[in-house]
C-alpha cells in the first residue's frame, strides 16, 4: 500500500526472493504501484532500474580488484543514502547521476571494515569516481 506513495524505490535482490519474483518481475510490480523510479540492487553485478520513461537500465558496479574488497555488510544503506544525498545536492540532476554517485560511495565503503569506517565523504567518493569510473 505504501508504494502508492513513493517516487523512488529501489530493493535489493533479498527482497525479490522473499517476494517469489525476479528482478524483472519486481521492476515491473513498482511500475505498476505508481513508483516513478524503481530499481533492485545487484550487489557486485550493480544496480538494474527504471527511469522516469520506464526504461529499463543496468549501471554496473565499479570494478574494485576482489584483493581490496574488505567489508560488504552496509555497502547497500551506503548505497542507499548517498543516491539521496546527491538528489537533495543536485535535485535537477538525472537519475543515473545519483546512482553513478551512489555506487562510488558503495565503492568505498566495500574497501574499509565496518560502518563507520565505511562512511565516504564527498572527496571519498569524488576519488573512487576519478579511480574507476570508466563511462
Amino acid at each position: 500500500e505504501l508504494l502508492a506513495f513513493i517516487d523512488v524505490a529501489i530493493c535489493s535482490t533479498r527482497l525479490c526472493e522473499q517476494m517469489n519474483m525476479s528482478v524483472g518481475e519486481m521492476l515491473d510490480y513498482l511500475k505498476s504501484r505508481g513508483c516513478r523510479i524503481g530499481g533492485v540492487t545487484e550487489g557486485e553485478h550493480g544496480v538494474l532500474w527504471y527511469d522516469e520513461r520506464g526504461e529499463v537500465q543496468r549501471l554496473a558496479a565499479l570494478n574494485i580488484p576482489a584483493d581490496l574488497v574488505i567489508d560488504t555488510s552496509g555497502a547497500g544503506d551506503v548505497f542507499h543514502g548517498a543516491y539521496i544525498a546527491s538528489y537533495l545536492d543536485r535535485p535537477g540532476a538525472e537519475w543515473i547521476d545519483h546512482f553513478r554517485y551512489a555506487r562510488a560511495a558503495s565503492a568505498f565503503k566495500v574497501q574499509h571494515l565496518g560502518n563507520e569506517a565505511g562512511l565516504p565523504s564527498r572527496e571519498d567518493v569524488a576519488r573512487m569516481r576519478d579511480k574507476y569510473e570508466r563511462e
